[in-house]
């Protein structure tokens, strides 16, 4: 951030706008997709970011802290991930995008095997949307996820590809929209099979009001 920052010193850069937050959930919690209850459990996160924008660019620093305690059961862990992401317009027609960040997770119990649970996770994206004319926009983006264990085992790569398409037609909004996630093994040590799972969706949105 640092180095974009010197390079366009010469734009009309705007004090910062940095936001703290501080969140606590505690209870049983039910995953919404299958109506599973999660153990009762505490968690506790802390975030700050700060964000910068000019003209024709905007630039953020995230850090998040989170620790989770169950109470029942074995499984608390705590994670420390640092982003820093962009975005650009350039033209009427292109906005592109970029995410670089790490994220470190600990685990104070060993697994079932008597084996470390730690990771660290280097992450990168890149997006960008191309307007074709005024309300018809294409989007696409690749990120990638790199997993390093201390169980050699457990180590990861992760791919996603997403792509999109939307228009408005009068009164009328349609699109559609792809995310591929690929993971794949991280070095001949890791025991991670290869696996994919794809989302696709359509979307028709009418607004009597445009």
């Amino acid at each position: 951030m640092l180095f974009v920052c010197l390079s366009a010193w010469s734009l009309d850069w705007k004090l910062p706008v940095v936001t703290v937050k501080y969140e606590a959930a505690e209870g049983v919690v039910e995953d919404p997709d299958d109506e599973t209850l999660e153990p009762s459990s505490l968690r506790n996160t802390v975030s700050i970011r700060v964000k910068e924008d000019v003209d024709s660019a905007s630039l953020g620093l995230t850090l998040k802290g989170s620790t989770k305690d169950y109470y029942r059961q074995a499984g608390d862990y705590s994670y420390l991930d640092l982003d820093q992401d962009g975005s650009f317009h350039i033209g009427e027609a292109w906005k592109l995008g970029y995410l670089a960040g790490v994220k470190t997770m600990r685990f104070p119990e060993l697994d079932s095997q008597g084996q470390p649970k730690d990771t660290v996770a280097l992450k990168a994206a890149t997006t960008a949307a191309y307007t074709l004319v005024k309300g018809t926009t294409l989007e696409a983006g690749t990120a990638g996820r790199w997993e390093f264990a201390d169980d050699a085992q457990d180590s990861l790569q992760a791919y996603v590809f997403t792509a999109g398409f939307s228009s408005r037609l009068g009164e009328w909004l349609v699109g559609a929209h792809y995310r591929g996630e690929f993971r794949l093994p991280m070095g001949p040590s890791s025991g991670v099979g290869p696996s994919a799972y794809h989302i696709g969706s359509l979307s028709v949105q009418w607004d009597p009001n445009r």
